[in-house]
């Protein structure tokens, strides 16, 4: 597809469209979810081949109560990164960049 030369407004119509697609594909897929866990957990293995995919278990990240003198480093850490990325520059990121919010 070539959008180089496009007009600004279909360029945007087409990107406003696609993002509300991704949307509804999103919704579909958290909807599907619990039967697809299911379905998955049904085949009594932790990975299986399909003629698309590979699928395979994993655990979600964990979490953790850490005691108070950890947070309070951690609090400590996050106010000396703070002042530091108030007085110097980044070496990567900034770029501008456009995004999308979907009305309701």
């Amino acid at each position: 597809m070539n959008t180089t030369s496009a007009d600004p407004s279909h360029v945007i119509n087409q990107m406003v469209a696609l993002r509300i697609q991704l949307a509804q594909l999103e919704s579909q897929i958290e909807a599907l979810k619990p039967a697809f866990f299911n379905a998955c957990a049904a085949q009594e293995t932790d990975q299986f081949q399909h003629e698309q995919a590979l699928i395979f278990r994993r655990l979600t990240p964990g979490k953790w109560h850490y005691p108070r003198d950890i947070i309070e480093q951690e609090q400590r850490l996050k106010q000396l990164k703070q002042q530091f990325q108030k007085t110097h520059e980044p070496v990567a990121g900034r770029e501008i960049i456009w995004s999308i919010k979907l009305a309701s």
